[in-house]
């Protein structure tokens, strides 16, 4: 993992995208010089120059359709990427035709004239280009880094768990073993033992302490060249989330990125402000269609407010599209269900849409919330979390938002172990967020709204 302004980015990925960017633009500028060249008329005659600016303009703007696709189609989740280098490549063929297609389709809409040939000997370049990048890079790619567990209590199969879960395939389980008590002696001593699994990491995720005559077993580990980490340490930098079952309240209080200075919280209100205004201009002809549907549908009031946890516990009302029956909690608060028949027809679609949380918007104008923050939380769920879920308060360090790390990375949690789940992940936005974390939440949050994904 690669650290890029205080958040962790997996170096696997960012080598298969550097690497297929370079190969889809080469390919895909030979095979449309190729081909129009094979299917000139004779005597035509373009200027080198020319010729060379007009094939690197064509083969950055197939690279960058190319591999929107691809990430559209999530084919840089490193388990979907293996799985469909030792498949048929099905995704990869559907996502290089949704990219041919919108390529011809940006010609057309913008009149730009080509020569016969470039479009489809880019096509067939890029798509060759791609393959051979991910061929090449299929045996880097596809062998998980093996991880030895010091451990085999229920830290260290919660962590196993997460790291098959959520380590997108990168990382396996080679190993546990409970290191001695004080006043034994492991056999094999632990070294040995991750050695023999050939570890590239030693996790130490203990349910209590065993002393510290065993600690000589990871120096030596390390002067193997094999990386140690304590639990959390593992999960913030390869999971990107911190746990709870191993988290020590010194590792936050201690942490340098909690004290936000004046300029980081300038920068992310201007943001926020530009950010919003801009959405809200862009979004309002769709949003007069939809009120007028909540309107026909269900009647009126077309808002409706809640009453929400903000920064440092504070209350706010926060503002969203009525997408429910009127008297959808006659009943008392309840967590929005699947399939849940207090939703209204137009509901459905705006839920779906993540139209219904434009107001929203209005909320972070006022200040009252950010673009990129945790989820707002109703005050009646929230005082029963901090009484279940140790550091759940620490959620309040920071302004909700619209979206967030949370949001993006786990589905729309309805029960104590989705809240316990996703603080995990809002603790990690809490230790390392920075505005670059920020505009990545915000591109990822496009593809989510785009694909309909976690909404409920």
């Amino acid at each position: 993992m690669l650290r890029v302004f205080h958040h962790y980015v997996s170096a696997r990925k960012l080598l298969l995208f550097l690497a297929e960017s370079l190969s889809i633009g080469l390919a895909g500028a030979l095979g449309a010089g190729a081909l129009a060249l094979w299917i000139s008329p004779p005597g035509t005659t373009v200027p080198l120059d020319r010729a060379l600016l007009q094939l690197g303009f064509y083969a950055v703007c197939l690279a960058a359709i190319f591999q929107a696709a691809l990430y559209a189609s999530d084919l840089y989740d490193l388990k979907v990427a293996t799985e469909d280098l030792g498949g048929g490549g099905v995704r990869l063929l559907r996502a290089s035709g949704v990219a041919a297609f919108t390529l011809g389709l940006g010609g057309l809409a913008f009149r730009i004239r080509v020569p016969s040939g470039v479009l489809l000997g880019g096509a067939l370049g890029g798509l060759a280009g791609m393959m051979a990048a991910r061929t090449a890079l299929r045996a880097h790619l596809g062998q998980p880094a093996r991880v030895f567990l010091l451990g085999n209590g229920v830290k260290a199969r919660a962590l196993a768990r997460m790291i098959r879960e959520g380590g997108e395939g990168a990382f396996s389980v080679c190993g546990m073993a409970e290191p001695p008590r004080e006043g034994q002696e492991a056999a094999p001593p632990l070294d040995e033992q991750a050695l023999r699994h050939r570890a590239r990491y030693v996790v130490v995720a203990l349910d209590e302490s065993r002393g510290a005559r065993w600690m000589d077993a990871l120096f030596r580990c390390r002067l193997a060249g094999i990386q140690v980490y304590d639990g959390a340490g593992f999960c913030e930098r390869v999971l990107r989330r911190l746990p709870i079952s191993s988290l020590r309240p010194a590792e936050l209080a201690f942490a340098e990125r909690l004290t936000v200075s004046l300029a980081r919280r300038a920068c992310k209100r201007a943001v926020d402000l530009l950010g919003a205004g801009l959405l809200l201009l862009l979004a309002a002809p769709l949003g007069l269609l939809v009120m007028a549907a909540i309107a026909a549908d269900s009647g009126r009031p077309i808002f409706y407010a809640q009453e929400r946890v903000g920064l440092f516990g504070r209350t706010y009302r926060l503002w969203k599209l009525r997408s429910m029956r009127q008297d959808a909690e006659r009943g008392g608060a309840v967590w929005a269900r699947k399939d849940d028949d207090r939703v209204t027809r137009v509901g459905r679609f705006i839920r779906k849409a993540r139209i219904d949380e434009l107001p929203q918007l209005y909320n972070v104008l006022r200040g009252d919330m950010s673009l990129v923050g945790p989820r707002p939380e109703r005050p009646v769920f929230v005082e029963q979390l901090k009484q279940q879920i140790p550091f759940f308060e620490l959620r309040e360090m920071v302004k909700p938002g619209v979206t967030g790390w949370a949001q993006i990375r786990y589905p729309y949690g309805a029960s104590v172990e989705d809240a316990r789940n996703k603080l995990e992940l809002d603790l990690y936005y809490v230790k390392n967020g920075s505005l670059f974390l920020d505009l990545a939440i915000l591109f990822h949050t496009v593809r989510h709204v785009l694909m309909g994904r976690g909404a409920r």
